[in-house]
């Protein structure tokens, strides 16, 4: 999961250069979008040519499901970062874990104690530092459609859960693309513009480093419960703050580091006691 993050913090990074157009003129976010899946599946594609393995599948309805939620949740979270600080965009994606932790208990049903979800919530509320609410609890639109996000990329972690006990890695991740890759065709022709070398070459990083996650990402859910892996995924928040550090220049203040404080400690909490848990089943 840490290997997740880390992808998923530089494609961040770079999505936000692309959008305040410090490699050209600047792309809409739907055709970052576009682009990402684009590359990935083209690369998979030229994987699949290589060693042909089996891409024929039973769950099609579910890996179209995962990818129209992962296509979203990718456009919303692309376009935030645009409109609000990265760390805050960022710390928004963390409820995802949270709401993908409810989900599995009521889909998978999930054992959770009182430690992890008291942890989780530890966890949510240095998310929730993060995001500066005012005084009179005023919200800004782009995080409440962040916020959004955050529900449909927790529905696509189940898909997730489900697809990696039936599935192979590679099969989830190329269908996937191609879905995905699909349903940003539709919108794509709305908002294309011809990007520079420059640019086409960052769509082609960010794709690279998005796909890597994703495989660092499934790989994790497939070893491990939900609700145990979720919580690591916070650390994309630490990832990021150092990015936007050597990249933008851009220094978090108290509250940036008094939230991921909290983040932290619950995710190391969380491991911790899931830690415990399996020394005492193996007793």
């Amino acid at each position: 999961m840490l290997g997740a993050s880390f992808f998923f913090a530089c494609a961040t990074i770079l999505v936000k250069g692309l959008g305040i157009s410090i490699f050209g003129n600047g792309i809409h976010p739907v055709q970052i979008a576009h682009a990402r899946f684009l590359f990935s599946f083209i690369l998979l594609g030229f994987i699949w040519f290589l060693i042909r393995p089996n891409i024929k599948s039973s769950n099609l309805s579910l890996h179209f499901l995962r990818s129209l939620f992962g296509w979203f949740g990718v456009f919303i979270l692309f376009s935030s970062v645009l409109y609000i600080p990265v760390s805050d965009a960022t710390a928004l994606t963390f409820l995802n874990p949270i709401f993908a932790m409810i989900f599995a208990v009521l889909i998978f049903r999930e054992q959770v104690g009182l430690i992890r979800w008291s942890a989780a919530l530890i966890s949510f509320l240095g998310g929730l530092l993060l995001i500066r609410p005012t005084a009179n609890l005023a919200v800004d639109p782009a995080a409440l459609l962040c916020f959004f996000g955050a529900i449909v990329m927790g529905l696509e972690i189940i898909c997730i859960k489900v697809l990696s006990n039936r599935e192979k890695v590679f099969k989830i991740l190329f269908l996937n693309n191609c879905f995905a890759m699909c349903v940003g065709s539709i919108f794509l022709p709305f908002y294309f513009v011809f990007p520079s070398f420059l640019e086409l070459g960052v769509l082609f990083i960010i794709a690279i480093c998005m796909l890597s996650g994703q495989f660092c990402f499934i790989n994790s859910v497939k070893l491990a419960e939900t609700s145990f892996v979720m919580p690591f995924f916070y650390t994309t928040l630490i990832f990021v703050i150092l990015l936007d550090l050597i990249v933008f220049s851009s220094l978090p203040d108290k509250t940036s580091y008094l939230g991921a404080s909290f983040i932290i400690f619950g995710s190391f909490i969380v491991a911790l006691r899931e830690l415990k848990i399996k020394n005492e089943k193996e007793e």
